[in-house]
């Protein structure tokens, strides 16, 4: 009988064979390996002894909120990165977690919260404390939720263990991030530091001054000029507080710099940052578990551009301080510094803008005048 040539062999198929039972076996050990030490805490908190190692906020987040044990957690945009946990954790006897977004959004802000919530319900645990960051920004921002759209992993988001394939069989899950987070066990990582990006960064007034490009001409908006998404990150964050009210609530505007002052005022933006402000202030400050501390007007923080990277990041010190004064330290036990009352909140903004544009001709004029100021070049 003639040979048919298109067949294959028997020394074919089991080399075929051989082939996909060693990808298997290399498929099953990945799967194995990323569960067990799974390093975006996708699964469970950390085993063998590992000290948990947060370093990718955007992977390591929800995994954080839904997985360790925790009564307290941090909630903010970047500048709330620089903050040791155990500064929390010592001061309001409580245990932290960090739910940190790069640039703050209240709508992702919330959803980070009501997951840290939900996950404390089904363990049977109760947040006691929420320390919320309220960046001026993020109040008058579009109030919907941004992960997806950024391009975050939402297979570690959402609840579908279908697509977790994109995790369990990840060549940089494998060789870079386990990796990565044994060798951080070994070298002494501190996990309070979590998402610290502190290290190595240049907290200069040279440093500042070299970020800022500055408008010559000043269009003020009108301040309700973002009328639609303040009133929605007010509900936001009212739901939030109205759902929940076990917990305390510490929230804080934080010290940006006078640089960023005279941005907001040449982006013609300063009024609606303290209209949005005076709005969400007010309506949160109605209920009985909220603390409000405004460290935006602490003019010895915010002249002082040597505690700043750029115009709006500062130093962990400025962290530590903050911590602090909401907690009543610096003070002894008396009424903390900078605590805002819900009569005060409408004088108190309309304070911050006079006062705004007396940093910017104090601090910023002086700079200006010494040549230290950028302008745009097509406004020169």
């Amino acid at each position: 009988m003639k040979k048919n040539n298109n067949l294959p062999d028997n020394s074919t198929n089991a080399f075929i064979r051989r082939g996909l039972l060693a990808a298997g076996l290399f498929a099953a050990l990945a799967v194995l390996l990323t569960v067990l030490f799974d390093p975006f805490y996708h699964y469970h908190k950390p085993w063998f002894s590992l000290r948990p190692v947060l370093t990718d906020k955007e992977y390591q987040v929800i995994g954080t909120l839904r997985h360790f044990d925790y009564d307290a957690v941090l909630v903010g945009s970047s500048v709330v990165e620089n903050n040791d946990n155990s500064w929390f954790d010592a001061l309001f006897e409580c245990r932290t977690v960090k739910a940190v977004r790069s640039y703050g959004g209240i709508a992702d802000l919330c959803w980070y919260a009501n997951e840290a919530f939900d996950a404390g319900q089904k363990k049977g645990a109760v947040i006691r404390k929420v320390f919320f960051n309220l960046d001026p920004t993020a109040l008058i921002a579009d109030a919907s939720t941004t992960f997806e759209a950024s391009g975050c992993p939402m297979y570690l988001y959402d609840r579908n263990p279908f697509n977790d394939v994109s995790y369990l069989l990840n060549k940089t899950v494998l060789f870079e991030k386990i990796p990565y987070m044994i060798a951080q066990n070994r070298s002494g990582y501190n996990p309070d530091l979590s998402y610290n990006w502190a290290e190595g960064k240049d907290f200069s007034r040279e440093g500042v001054l070299s970020h800022y490009f500055r408008h010559k001409q000043e269009t003020m908006l009108e301040p309700d000029a973002f009328e639609e998404n303040v009133r929605e990150n007010a509900e936001l964050l009212t739901q939030l507080i109205a759902k929940n009210p076990q917990t305390q609530f510490y929230f804080f505007l934080p010290p940006y710099s006078v640089v960023w002052w005279d941005s907001a005022v040449r982006s013609g933006e300063r009024d609606a940052f303290l209209y949005a402000q005076e709005r969400v202030l007010s309506q949160i400050l109605a209920f009985d578990n909220v603390e409000v501390y405004d460290f935006q007007t602490d003019e010895e923080i915010i002249s002082d551009l040597d505690n700043y990277m750029d115009p709006i990041h500062f130093t962990p010190q400025i962290n530590a301080y903050m911590a602090q004064t909401m907690a009543g330290e610096s003070t002894g036990g008396a009424e903390p510094l900078h605590r805002v009352r819900a009569q005060d909140v409408k004088a108190l903004m309309e304070r911050t803008a006079r006062l705004s544009d007396g940093w910017i001709e104090r601090y910023i004029g002086s700079l200006d005048r010494q040549g230290l100021i950028n302008y745009y070049p097509e406004e020169e």
